[in-house]
Protein backbone atom coordinates (compact mmCIF):
# COMPACT_ATOMS: atom_id res chain seq x y z
CA UNK A 1 0.00 0.00 0.00
CA UNK A 2 1.69 3.56 -0.86
CA UNK A 3 0.15 6.74 0.11
CA UNK A 4 0.27 9.72 -3.19
CA UNK A 5 -0.15 13.39 -2.04
CA UNK A 6 -1.55 15.97 -3.83
CA UNK A 7 -0.94 19.40 -2.36
CA UNK A 8 -2.38 22.39 -4.70
CA UNK A 9 -1.26 26.03 -4.33
CA UNK A 10 -2.11 29.25 -6.13
CA UNK A 11 0.85 28.54 -8.35
CA UNK A 12 -0.23 25.25 -9.82
CA UNK A 13 -3.25 26.75 -11.20
CA UNK A 14 -3.10 28.01 -15.14
CA UNK A 15 -2.41 31.81 -14.91
CA UNK A 16 -5.83 33.02 -16.14
CA UNK A 17 -7.75 31.26 -14.10
CA UNK A 18 -5.17 32.95 -11.33
CA UNK A 19 -5.92 36.38 -13.07
CA UNK A 20 -9.75 35.54 -12.57
CA UNK A 21 -9.56 34.43 -9.05
CA UNK A 22 -7.52 37.45 -8.11
CA UNK A 23 -9.62 40.29 -9.81
CA UNK A 24 -13.13 38.55 -8.46
CA UNK A 25 -11.80 38.40 -4.81
CA UNK A 26 -11.02 42.19 -5.32
CA UNK A 27 -13.85 43.12 -7.00
CA UNK A 28 -15.42 41.23 -3.98
CA UNK A 29 -13.90 43.52 -1.87
CA UNK A 30 -14.06 46.27 -3.32
CA UNK A 31 -18.07 46.07 -3.42
CA UNK A 32 -18.09 45.51 0.23
CA UNK A 33 -16.20 48.65 1.10
CA UNK A 34 -18.81 50.39 -1.48
CA UNK A 35 -21.90 48.34 0.36
CA UNK A 36 -20.38 49.79 3.94
CA UNK A 37 -19.52 53.26 2.90
CA UNK A 38 -22.95 53.90 1.16
CA UNK A 39 -25.07 52.75 4.11
CA UNK A 40 -22.75 55.12 6.69
CA UNK A 41 -23.25 57.89 3.68
CA UNK A 42 -26.55 60.59 4.34
CA UNK A 43 -29.62 60.34 2.00
CA UNK A 44 -29.84 62.80 -0.81
CA UNK A 45 -33.06 64.84 -1.46
CA UNK A 46 -34.22 66.86 -4.42
CA UNK A 47 -33.51 70.46 -3.80
CA UNK A 48 -34.72 71.83 -7.38
CA UNK A 49 -35.41 70.47 -10.53
CA UNK A 50 -35.62 71.68 -13.94
CA UNK A 51 -33.31 74.36 -13.40
CA UNK A 52 -31.65 75.99 -16.27
CA UNK A 53 -28.10 76.65 -16.50
CA UNK A 54 -27.70 79.78 -14.98
CA UNK A 55 -29.92 78.99 -12.35
CA UNK A 56 -28.04 76.07 -11.73
CA UNK A 57 -24.66 77.80 -11.74
CA UNK A 58 -26.42 80.07 -9.21
CA UNK A 59 -27.80 77.89 -7.11
CA UNK A 60 -24.59 75.71 -6.67
CA UNK A 61 -22.39 78.54 -6.12
CA UNK A 62 -25.08 79.83 -2.78
CA UNK A 63 -24.37 76.11 -1.77
CA UNK A 64 -20.48 76.14 -1.79
CA UNK A 65 -20.45 79.70 -0.21
CA UNK A 66 -22.63 77.57 2.74
CA UNK A 67 -20.50 74.53 2.95
CA UNK A 68 -23.35 72.40 2.13
CA UNK A 69 -23.17 69.24 0.05
CA UNK A 70 -24.68 69.01 -2.97
CA UNK A 71 -24.97 66.48 -6.07
CA UNK A 72 -25.95 67.52 -9.93
CA UNK A 73 -28.30 65.06 -11.76
CA UNK A 74 -27.61 66.89 -15.53
CA UNK A 75 -30.17 65.26 -17.74
CA UNK A 76 -33.07 66.46 -15.19
CA UNK A 77 -31.46 69.63 -14.28
CA UNK A 78 -31.92 69.09 -10.88
CA UNK A 79 -29.92 69.72 -7.40
CA UNK A 80 -29.81 67.19 -5.05
CA UNK A 81 -28.33 68.10 -0.92
CA UNK A 82 -28.63 65.64 2.15
CA UNK A 83 -31.89 65.05 3.24
CA UNK A 84 -31.18 66.87 6.95
CA UNK A 85 -29.78 69.63 5.69
CA UNK A 86 -32.60 70.23 2.73
CA UNK A 87 -34.96 72.96 4.84
CA UNK A 88 -31.68 74.69 5.93
CA UNK A 89 -30.38 75.05 1.95
CA UNK A 90 -33.92 75.91 0.53
CA UNK A 91 -33.68 78.55 3.26
CA UNK A 92 -30.52 80.33 2.58
CA UNK A 93 -31.16 79.93 -0.99
CA UNK A 94 -34.44 81.78 -0.28
CA UNK A 95 -32.50 84.88 1.22
CA UNK A 96 -30.75 85.46 -1.38
CA UNK A 97 -33.48 85.45 -4.03
CA UNK A 98 -32.18 82.12 -5.54
CA UNK A 99 -33.43 80.84 -8.00
CA UNK A 100 -33.94 83.37 -10.36
CA UNK A 101 -35.33 83.21 -13.71
CA UNK A 102 -32.52 83.54 -16.37
CA UNK A 103 -34.57 85.75 -18.70
CA UNK A 104 -33.21 89.42 -19.04
CA UNK A 105 -34.95 92.03 -17.90
CA UNK A 106 -32.84 95.73 -18.35
CA UNK A 107 -30.24 94.40 -18.09
CA UNK A 108 -31.37 93.66 -22.24
CA UNK A 109 -31.30 97.36 -22.77
CA UNK A 110 -27.69 97.66 -20.89
CA UNK A 111 -26.19 95.37 -23.44
CA UNK A 112 -24.18 96.74 -26.23
CA UNK A 113 -26.13 96.29 -29.51
CA UNK A 114 -23.68 98.00 -32.06
CA UNK A 115 -24.70 99.43 -35.13
CA UNK A 116 -27.57 99.26 -37.53
CA UNK A 117 -30.27 98.24 -34.89
CA UNK A 118 -33.59 99.36 -36.32
CA UNK A 119 -36.35 101.18 -34.37
CA UNK A 120 -38.70 98.13 -34.57
CA UNK A 121 -36.22 95.86 -32.74
CA UNK A 122 -35.67 98.68 -30.10
CA UNK A 123 -39.24 98.71 -29.10
CA UNK A 124 -39.40 95.39 -28.63
CA UNK A 125 -36.89 95.12 -26.66
CA UNK A 126 -38.00 97.78 -24.54
CA UNK A 127 -41.29 96.25 -24.16
CA UNK A 128 -39.72 92.80 -23.50
CA UNK A 129 -37.43 94.29 -20.71
CA UNK A 130 -40.92 95.94 -19.58
CA UNK A 131 -42.59 92.31 -19.30
CA UNK A 132 -39.87 90.64 -17.59
CA UNK A 133 -39.70 93.65 -14.59
CA UNK A 134 -43.26 92.96 -14.24
CA UNK A 135 -42.72 89.24 -14.18
CA UNK A 136 -39.68 89.51 -11.64
CA UNK A 137 -41.89 91.98 -9.25
CA UNK A 138 -45.17 89.45 -9.41
CA UNK A 139 -43.06 86.64 -8.15
CA UNK A 140 -42.61 88.45 -4.99
CA UNK A 141 -46.12 88.10 -4.41
CA UNK A 142 -46.52 85.19 -2.08
CA UNK A 143 -47.99 82.03 -3.16
CA UNK A 144 -46.49 83.41 -6.98
CA UNK A 145 -44.34 80.27 -8.38
CA UNK A 146 -43.81 82.24 -11.23
CA UNK A 147 -45.16 84.42 -13.82
CA UNK A 148 -45.25 85.86 -17.38
CA UNK A 149 -46.38 89.40 -18.57
CA UNK A 150 -47.61 90.02 -22.24
CA UNK A 151 -48.33 93.78 -23.52
CA UNK A 152 -50.14 94.92 -26.04
CA UNK A 153 -49.12 98.43 -26.79
CA UNK A 154 -50.68 99.60 -30.09
CA UNK A 155 -49.08 102.25 -32.30
CA UNK A 156 -51.10 105.70 -31.09
CA UNK A 157 -52.44 107.74 -33.27
CA UNK A 158 -52.58 111.75 -34.06
CA UNK A 159 -56.39 111.52 -33.90
CA UNK A 160 -58.25 111.14 -30.49
CA UNK A 161 -60.87 109.08 -31.96
CA UNK A 162 -58.48 106.50 -33.81
CA UNK A 163 -56.58 106.00 -30.16
CA UNK A 164 -56.44 102.28 -28.45
CA UNK A 165 -56.18 101.64 -24.92
CA UNK A 166 -53.27 99.36 -24.05
CA UNK A 167 -54.15 95.86 -23.03
CA UNK A 168 -52.02 93.09 -20.64
CA UNK A 169 -52.41 89.24 -19.86
CA UNK A 170 -50.63 87.83 -16.66
CA UNK A 171 -49.81 84.05 -16.40
CA UNK A 172 -49.39 83.04 -12.77
CA UNK A 173 -47.59 79.62 -12.11
CA UNK A 174 -48.76 78.98 -7.89
CA UNK A 175 -47.43 76.60 -6.02
CA UNK A 176 -49.14 73.50 -5.55
CA UNK A 177 -52.35 74.22 -2.98
CA UNK A 178 -52.13 77.82 -2.99
CA UNK A 179 -54.67 80.33 -4.19
CA UNK A 180 -54.50 83.67 -4.73
CA UNK A 181 -56.93 86.13 -2.21
CA UNK A 182 -59.08 88.41 -4.21
CA UNK A 183 -57.06 91.45 -2.71
CA UNK A 184 -54.01 89.71 -4.23
CA UNK A 185 -55.18 89.66 -7.56
CA UNK A 186 -56.19 93.21 -7.83
CA UNK A 187 -52.99 94.41 -6.40
CA UNK A 188 -51.41 92.48 -9.59
CA UNK A 189 -53.62 94.40 -11.64
CA UNK A 190 -52.83 97.63 -10.07
CA UNK A 191 -49.33 97.23 -10.02
CA UNK A 192 -49.11 96.72 -13.96
CA UNK A 193 -51.71 99.10 -14.75
CA UNK A 194 -49.94 101.67 -12.75
CA UNK A 195 -46.20 100.71 -14.48
CA UNK A 196 -47.84 101.17 -18.48
CA UNK A 197 -48.71 104.19 -20.02
CA UNK A 198 -52.56 104.49 -21.29
CA UNK A 199 -53.65 101.45 -19.31
CA UNK A 200 -56.27 100.64 -17.50
CA UNK A 201 -57.38 98.17 -14.80
CA UNK A 202 -60.68 96.64 -16.52
CA UNK A 203 -57.87 96.14 -19.32
CA UNK A 204 -55.69 93.49 -17.61
CA UNK A 205 -56.45 89.77 -17.40
CA UNK A 206 -54.77 87.28 -15.02
CA UNK A 207 -55.33 83.45 -14.92
CA UNK A 208 -53.34 80.74 -13.34
CA UNK A 209 -51.75 77.48 -14.77
CA UNK A 210 -55.12 75.70 -14.50
CA UNK A 211 -56.73 78.05 -16.94
CA UNK A 212 -58.73 79.49 -14.15
CA UNK A 213 -59.56 83.30 -14.71
CA UNK A 214 -58.97 85.10 -11.68
CA UNK A 215 -59.81 88.68 -12.64
CA UNK A 216 -63.18 89.79 -14.42
CA UNK A 217 -62.31 92.36 -17.11
CA UNK A 218 -65.69 93.71 -17.01
CA UNK A 219 -66.92 93.81 -13.09
CA UNK A 220 -70.53 94.64 -14.13
CA UNK A 221 -71.24 91.31 -16.15
CA UNK A 222 -74.15 88.82 -13.85
CA UNK A 223 -71.36 86.41 -13.01
CA UNK A 224 -69.22 88.94 -11.46
CA UNK A 225 -72.04 90.62 -9.67
CA UNK A 226 -72.91 87.30 -8.67
CA UNK A 227 -69.65 85.83 -7.00
CA UNK A 228 -69.98 89.22 -5.00
CA UNK A 229 -73.12 88.81 -3.78
CA UNK A 230 -72.28 85.15 -2.72
CA UNK A 231 -68.79 86.68 -1.16
CA UNK A 232 -70.91 89.45 0.65
CA UNK A 233 -73.61 86.68 1.89
CA UNK A 234 -71.04 84.27 3.38
CA UNK A 235 -69.51 87.14 5.23
CA UNK A 236 -72.51 88.34 6.99
CA UNK A 237 -73.45 84.56 7.47
CA UNK A 238 -69.36 84.17 9.23
CA UNK A 239 -69.36 86.98 11.02
CA UNK A 240 -73.02 86.27 12.88
CA UNK A 241 -71.53 82.65 13.48
CA UNK A 242 -68.29 84.13 14.77
CA UNK A 243 -70.14 86.54 17.02
CA UNK A 244 -72.76 83.63 18.28
CA UNK A 245 -69.45 81.56 19.52
CA UNK A 246 -67.12 83.93 20.70
CA UNK A 247 -70.34 84.89 23.10
CA UNK A 248 -71.43 81.16 24.22
CA UNK A 249 -67.99 79.56 24.54
CA UNK A 250 -67.20 81.57 28.07
CA UNK A 251 -70.16 80.21 29.11
CA UNK A 252 -70.51 76.28 28.51
CA UNK A 253 -66.77 75.98 27.10
CA UNK A 254 -64.49 76.10 24.42
CA UNK A 255 -65.35 73.98 21.26
CA UNK A 256 -68.94 73.10 23.10
CA UNK A 257 -70.66 75.32 20.79
CA UNK A 258 -71.55 74.81 17.23
CA UNK A 259 -73.66 77.71 15.17
CA UNK A 260 -74.82 77.75 11.42
CA UNK A 261 -76.32 81.05 10.55
CA UNK A 262 -78.58 81.48 6.98
CA UNK A 263 -78.95 84.99 6.03
CA UNK A 264 -81.57 85.93 3.27
CA UNK A 265 -79.78 88.95 1.53
CA UNK A 266 -81.92 91.72 -0.27
CA UNK A 267 -79.93 93.14 -2.97
CA UNK A 268 -82.37 94.66 -4.91
CA UNK A 269 -81.78 98.25 -5.69
CA UNK A 270 -84.34 100.81 -5.64
CA UNK A 271 -84.56 104.49 -6.01
CA UNK A 272 -87.43 106.65 -5.75
CA UNK A 273 -88.34 110.31 -6.45
CA UNK A 274 -91.61 111.95 -4.66
CA UNK A 275 -92.80 115.45 -4.57
CA UNK A 276 -95.60 116.19 -1.69
CA UNK A 277 -97.36 119.75 -1.07
CA UNK A 278 -98.73 120.57 2.37
CA UNK A 279 -101.69 122.75 2.20
CA UNK A 280 -102.15 123.60 5.80
CA UNK A 281 -98.35 124.97 5.20
CA UNK A 282 -99.30 128.39 3.60
CA UNK A 283 -96.81 131.22 3.22
CA UNK A 284 -97.78 134.86 1.86
CA UNK A 285 -94.46 135.74 -0.43
CA UNK A 286 -95.75 139.21 -1.77
CA UNK A 287 -98.64 141.56 -1.20
CA UNK A 288 -99.70 144.07 -3.58
CA UNK A 289 -102.17 146.52 -2.67
CA UNK A 290 -104.48 149.70 -4.15
CA UNK A 291 -106.91 152.39 -2.97
CA UNK A 292 -108.40 155.08 -5.34
CA UNK A 293 -111.26 157.39 -4.00
CA UNK A 294 -113.53 159.65 -5.97
CA UNK A 295 -114.44 162.95 -4.23
CA UNK A 296 -117.10 165.30 -5.80
CA UNK A 297 -116.33 168.18 -7.13
CA UNK A 298 -113.06 166.31 -8.38
CA UNK A 299 -114.76 166.24 -12.18
CA UNK A 300 -113.68 168.81 -14.61
CA UNK A 301 -116.47 171.09 -15.44
CA UNK A 302 -116.59 173.72 -18.09
CA UNK A 303 -115.79 173.91 -21.90
CA UNK A 304 -112.39 172.10 -22.70
CA UNK A 305 -109.56 173.67 -23.55
CA UNK A 306 -107.20 176.01 -22.56
CA UNK A 307 -108.97 178.24 -20.08
CA UNK A 308 -110.58 175.02 -18.28
CA UNK A 309 -107.06 174.08 -17.42
CA UNK A 310 -106.29 177.23 -15.84
CA UNK A 311 -106.26 177.62 -11.96
CA UNK A 312 -109.14 179.97 -10.80
CA UNK A 313 -108.55 183.21 -9.59
CA UNK A 314 -108.61 184.67 -6.09
CA UNK A 315 -110.87 187.45 -4.81
CA UNK A 316 -110.53 188.99 -1.90
CA UNK A 317 -111.74 188.11 1.50
CA UNK A 318 -115.08 189.60 2.23
CA UNK A 319 -115.29 191.44 5.36
CA UNK A 320 -115.45 189.60 8.95
CA UNK A 321 -118.93 188.62 9.36
CA UNK A 322 -120.53 186.45 12.07
CA UNK A 323 -118.65 183.22 12.31
CA UNK A 324 -120.52 180.30 10.66
CA UNK A 325 -120.03 176.29 11.31
CA UNK A 326 -117.54 174.84 10.09
CA UNK A 327 -118.70 172.90 6.61
CA UNK A 328 -118.97 169.00 6.63
CA UNK A 329 -116.01 167.61 4.28
CA UNK A 330 -117.46 166.10 1.58
CA UNK A 331 -118.30 162.29 1.02
CA UNK A 332 -116.22 160.45 -1.50
CA UNK A 333 -118.09 159.76 -4.76
CA UNK A 334 -116.42 156.42 -5.47
CA UNK A 335 -113.85 153.78 -4.24
CA UNK A 336 -111.73 151.05 -5.56
CA UNK A 337 -109.39 148.59 -3.38
CA UNK A 338 -107.20 146.56 -5.06
CA UNK A 339 -105.14 144.01 -3.59
CA UNK A 340 -103.00 141.06 -5.07
CA UNK A 341 -101.42 138.92 -2.59
CA UNK A 342 -98.65 135.71 -3.75
CA UNK A 343 -98.93 132.51 -1.46
CA UNK A 344 -95.97 130.03 -1.09
CA UNK A 345 -97.32 126.28 -0.33
CA UNK A 346 -95.15 123.92 1.74
CA UNK A 347 -93.60 121.26 -1.15
CA UNK A 348 -91.10 118.38 0.05
CA UNK A 349 -89.05 117.62 -3.20
CA UNK A 350 -87.35 113.89 -1.95
CA UNK A 351 -84.79 111.76 -3.63
CA UNK A 352 -84.23 108.13 -1.94
CA UNK A 353 -82.30 105.21 -3.01
CA UNK A 354 -83.02 102.02 -0.84
CA UNK A 355 -79.49 100.76 0.31
CA UNK A 356 -78.24 97.12 -0.94
CA UNK A 357 -77.59 94.16 0.89
CA UNK A 358 -79.84 94.30 3.55
CA UNK A 359 -81.18 91.36 5.49
CA UNK A 360 -84.29 89.74 4.61
CA UNK A 361 -84.49 86.79 6.88
CA UNK A 362 -82.39 85.37 9.04
CA UNK A 363 -82.20 81.93 10.25
CA UNK A 364 -80.26 80.65 13.00
CA UNK A 365 -79.21 76.63 14.41
CA UNK A 366 -77.11 76.67 17.28
CA UNK A 367 -76.11 73.39 18.95
CA UNK A 368 -74.86 72.96 22.68
CA UNK A 369 -72.82 69.82 23.99
CA UNK A 370 -73.63 68.40 27.82
CA UNK A 371 -72.25 70.23 30.27
CA UNK A 372 -69.90 68.69 32.57
CA UNK A 373 -70.46 67.90 36.09
CA UNK A 374 -68.08 66.39 39.23
CA UNK A 375 -69.90 63.58 40.21
CA UNK A 376 -70.27 61.90 43.30
CA UNK A 377 -67.22 59.48 43.16
CA UNK A 378 -65.14 63.01 41.69
CA UNK A 379 -64.59 61.83 38.39
CA UNK A 380 -65.58 64.48 35.79
CA UNK A 381 -69.24 63.53 33.64
CA UNK A 382 -71.43 65.07 31.46
CA UNK A 383 -75.25 66.15 32.26
CA UNK A 384 -77.62 67.47 29.51
CA UNK A 385 -78.46 71.10 29.63
CA UNK A 386 -82.06 71.86 31.65
CA UNK A 387 -85.01 73.71 29.72
CA UNK A 388 -84.19 76.87 31.36
CA UNK A 389 -80.75 77.06 30.74
CA UNK A 390 -81.48 76.52 26.62
CA UNK A 391 -83.78 79.00 27.15
CA UNK A 392 -81.34 81.79 28.28
CA UNK A 393 -78.83 80.71 25.47
CA UNK A 394 -81.50 81.27 22.65
CA UNK A 395 -81.79 84.58 24.44
CA UNK A 396 -78.50 85.39 24.17
CA UNK A 397 -78.00 84.28 20.47
CA UNK A 398 -81.27 86.53 19.69
CA UNK A 399 -79.66 89.80 21.11
CA UNK A 400 -76.58 88.51 19.02
CA UNK A 401 -78.20 88.37 15.91
CA UNK A 402 -80.63 91.29 16.60
CA UNK A 403 -83.43 89.02 16.30
CA UNK A 404 -86.64 90.55 14.63
CA UNK A 405 -89.69 88.75 14.52
CA UNK A 406 -90.87 90.52 12.12
CA UNK A 407 -89.05 89.82 9.39
CA UNK A 408 -89.55 86.56 10.38
CA UNK A 409 -86.62 85.43 11.75
CA UNK A 410 -85.86 82.29 13.30
CA UNK A 411 -83.75 80.93 16.31
CA UNK A 412 -83.83 77.48 17.57
CA UNK A 413 -81.20 76.26 20.19
CA UNK A 414 -80.97 72.40 20.94
CA UNK A 415 -78.95 70.46 23.30
CA UNK A 416 -76.56 67.26 22.05
CA UNK A 417 -73.73 65.61 23.27
CA UNK A 418 -70.79 66.03 21.20
CA UNK A 419 -68.99 62.64 21.83
CA UNK A 420 -70.82 59.36 22.06
CA UNK A 421 -70.59 56.91 24.92
CA UNK A 422 -68.71 54.20 22.52
CA UNK A 423 -64.85 54.01 21.80
CA UNK A 424 -63.71 55.81 18.75
CA UNK A 425 -61.68 54.54 16.53
CA UNK A 426 -57.65 54.84 17.21
CA UNK A 427 -55.96 57.69 15.37
CA UNK A 428 -54.25 56.10 12.17
CA UNK A 429 -50.69 55.71 13.12
CA UNK A 430 -48.04 56.87 11.15
CA UNK A 431 -46.76 53.30 8.95
CA UNK A 432 -43.54 52.16 10.52
CA UNK A 433 -41.68 52.10 7.35
CA UNK A 434 -41.93 55.97 7.46
CA UNK A 435 -39.98 56.34 10.42
CA UNK A 436 -36.82 58.01 9.08
CA UNK A 437 -34.13 56.37 11.48
CA UNK A 438 -36.09 52.90 10.63
CA UNK A 439 -34.88 53.56 7.02
CA UNK A 440 -31.66 54.70 7.78
CA UNK A 441 -31.56 51.10 9.76
CA UNK A 442 -32.76 49.38 7.14
CA UNK A 443 -30.22 50.45 5.21
CA UNK A 444 -27.22 49.69 7.20
CA UNK A 445 -28.98 46.56 8.18
CA UNK A 446 -28.98 45.30 3.98
CA UNK A 447 -25.69 46.42 3.27
CA UNK A 448 -24.43 44.18 6.27
CA UNK A 449 -26.96 41.53 4.91
CA UNK A 450 -25.37 42.03 1.06
CA UNK A 451 -21.33 41.87 2.35
CA UNK A 452 -22.46 39.10 3.94
CA UNK A 453 -23.84 37.06 0.82
CA UNK A 454 -20.65 38.36 -0.93
CA UNK A 455 -18.61 36.67 1.59
CA UNK A 456 -20.18 33.42 1.75
CA UNK A 457 -21.01 33.10 -1.86
CA UNK A 458 -18.00 34.44 -3.28
CA UNK A 459 -15.22 34.89 -1.00
CA UNK A 460 -15.30 31.93 0.74
CA UNK A 461 -15.41 29.67 -2.09
CA UNK A 462 -12.39 31.02 -3.47
CA UNK A 463 -10.63 31.26 -0.59
CA UNK A 464 -10.93 27.29 0.18
CA UNK A 465 -9.97 27.15 -3.92
CA UNK A 466 -6.86 28.93 -3.39
CA UNK A 467 -6.11 27.42 0.11
CA UNK A 468 -6.83 23.04 -0.35
CA UNK A 469 -4.93 21.14 2.31
CA UNK A 470 -2.34 18.53 0.56
CA UNK A 471 -4.54 15.65 -0.59
CA UNK A 472 -2.94 11.74 0.40
CA UNK A 473 -3.90 8.82 -2.40
CA UNK A 474 -3.50 5.44 -0.89
CA UNK A 475 -2.36 3.31 -3.82
CA UNK A 476 -2.37 -0.98 -3.47
CA UNK A 477 0.12 -2.39 -5.71
CA UNK A 478 0.63 -6.64 -6.18
CA UNK A 479 3.46 -9.08 -8.47
CA UNK A 480 5.58 -6.72 -10.16
CA UNK A 481 4.41 -3.64 -9.29
CA UNK A 482 5.95 -3.86 -5.77
CA UNK A 483 8.77 -1.48 -5.87
CA UNK A 484 6.54 1.21 -7.24
CA UNK A 485 4.03 0.29 -4.35
CA UNK A 486 6.39 1.26 -1.73
CA UNK A 487 7.24 4.76 -3.22
CA UNK A 488 5.04 7.59 -2.35
CA UNK A 489 4.25 9.20 -5.27
CA UNK A 490 2.93 12.76 -4.88
CA UNK A 491 0.91 14.94 -7.97
CA UNK A 492 2.30 18.50 -7.05
CA UNK A 493 5.01 17.44 -9.93
CA UNK A 494 8.46 19.05 -7.37
CA UNK A 495 11.63 17.68 -8.81
CA UNK A 496 12.96 14.91 -6.35
CA UNK A 497 9.78 12.90 -6.47
CA UNK A 498 9.30 9.35 -6.59
CA UNK A 499 8.16 7.97 -9.97
CA UNK A 500 8.78 5.65 -13.04
CA UNK A 501 12.68 5.88 -13.79
CA UNK A 502 12.82 7.31 -17.52
CA UNK A 503 9.98 9.00 -17.90
CA UNK A 504 8.59 12.72 -17.48
CA UNK A 505 7.41 13.79 -14.13
CA UNK A 506 3.74 14.71 -15.73
CA UNK A 507 3.88 10.86 -17.31
CA UNK A 508 4.81 9.67 -13.73
CA UNK A 509 2.18 10.87 -13.16
CA UNK A 510 -0.10 9.60 -15.23
CA UNK A 511 1.53 6.35 -15.34
CA UNK A 512 0.90 6.06 -11.52
CA UNK A 513 -2.74 6.78 -11.86
CA UNK A 514 -3.51 4.32 -14.45
CA UNK A 515 -1.86 1.82 -12.32
CA UNK A 516 -3.71 2.04 -9.15
CA UNK A 517 -7.02 2.53 -11.25
CA UNK A 518 -6.43 -0.97 -12.97
CA UNK A 519 -4.97 -2.75 -9.38
CA UNK A 520 -8.18 -0.81 -7.20
CA UNK A 521 -10.73 1.22 -9.18
CA UNK A 522 -13.78 1.19 -6.06
CA UNK A 523 -10.61 2.57 -4.12
CA UNK A 524 -10.01 5.55 -6.87
CA UNK A 525 -13.83 6.28 -7.31
CA UNK A 526 -13.61 6.59 -3.76
CA UNK A 527 -10.39 9.08 -3.50
CA UNK A 528 -12.18 11.18 -6.30
CA UNK A 529 -15.60 11.54 -3.87
CA UNK A 530 -13.57 12.43 -1.16
CA UNK A 531 -12.34 15.17 -3.45
CA UNK A 532 -15.24 16.53 -4.92
CA UNK A 533 -16.95 16.53 -1.53
CA UNK A 534 -14.18 18.37 -0.09
CA UNK A 535 -14.45 21.10 -2.63
CA UNK A 536 -17.87 21.91 -2.43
Amino acid sequence: MAEATATRSVFDLPGLRQLFLLVGLAGAIAAGLWLVFWSQGPNYATLYSQLSDRETAQVVDALQAAGIPHKLDGPSGSVRVPEAQLREARMRLAAQGLPQSDALGVEMIQKDTGFGTSQFMETARYQLAIETELARTIVKVQGVQGARVHLALPRQSAFVRERRHATASVMLQLYPGRRLEPGQVAAITHLVASSVPDLENHDITVVDQAGNLLSSPDGTDALSISAKQLEYTRSVEDGYTHRIEQLLAPLVGTGRVRAGVTADIDFTVTEQSSENYDPQKQVVRSEQTANEQRMQGDVAMGIPGALSNQPPQTTPAPPAAKQQPAPTPPQPVATNNRATRNFEIDRTVSHVMQPTGTVKRLSVAVILDNKQVVGADGKPTTQALTDKEIERYTALVREAVGFDEKRGDRVEVINASFTSDAPGEPAAAEPWYANPMLRQAARQGGAVLAVLVLALVVLRPIMRTLLAAPRTLPVAVDGAAGDLARDKVTLSGAPGSGGVAGLPNYEQHVAAARNVISQDPKRAAQVVREWVTADG
